[in-house]
């Protein structure tokens, strides 16, 4: 279990309901995603990281805590990704999308894209940015399966509820579907995704856009969704 002090931060703050309702949302987000996912602080050094950002990154089980992000990325103008998330770990900008290259171990680099929020911190305790990172799979670009996903509007609802973690009976009752009617609609999402299970399905639909990585509760961003 990694303890994740930008869940709050993520939520809006301390205001009471509103930050304790979305807490452990978030949380499920970052350990649970199958995403590899980690939290800077102001200096764009790792905070924390869950165990997907562990096993990639770090296989050897070497120190995560204290490292710069850029430990870890090959850029090709990393002086220009930098300024970007030093802006963000400032407050002065919401999101950073940009295409690197994932240094694993001792591997050949591997092209991935890097999505980073800010986390709102208003102390330099805390961490300033959360950083999500997806590597390519082999076989069709990320740019251009994002290009052709159109959902439906059902489509839409069930794959929000299965990035919240959702269970198909949950979805089912909340949806008024069979289960049945909702693992078809699963399966046909993870056709479309190229995805093999549905952690995998939630990370390539941040990966590409569908999923808005700023919002909670999750939302579909409008362009994916059929009119």
């Amino acid at each position: 279990m990694y303890a994740n002090p930008v869940v709050m931060e993520l939520s809006g703050g301390t205001e009471g309901s509103r930050s304790h309702e979305h807490a452990d949302a978030y949380l499920s987000l970052f350990e649970r995603s199958g995403i590899c996912m980690a939290s800077l602080n102001a200096e764009l050094r790792v905070h924390e990281a869950n165990e997907q950002f562990a096993e990639e990154l770090c296989p050897m089980g070497d120190q995560l805590e204290g490292r710069e992000l850029f430990d870890f990325l090959q850029v090709q103008a990393e002086s220009d990704l930098r300024r970007q998330l030093m802006r963000l770990a400032a407050g002065w900008s919401n999101r950073v999308v940009e295409r690197v290259q994932v240094v694993r171990g001792g591997d050949q680099p591997n092209p991935a894209q890097l999505t980073a929020v800010s986390t709102r911190a208003d102390t330099r305790a805390l961490p300033r940015v959360l950083v999500m990172l997806q590597c390519d799979e082999i076989g069709e670009p990320l740019g251009r399966l994002g290009g052709r996903v159109q959902l439906t509007d059902l489509d839409a609802r069930i794959l929000k509820g299965v990035a919240m973690g959702m269970s198909t009976i949950n979805l089912a009752t909340k949806l008024y579907l069979s289960r049945q009617g909702v693992e078809y609609h699963v399966g046909t999402m993870l056709k479309k995704f190229k995805a093999s299970n549905r952690p995998a399905l939630v990370s390539r639909a941040y990966s590409i856009g569908v999923l808005d990585a700023r919002s909670w509760p999750p939302k579909v961003a409008p362009e994916f969704i059929k009119s």
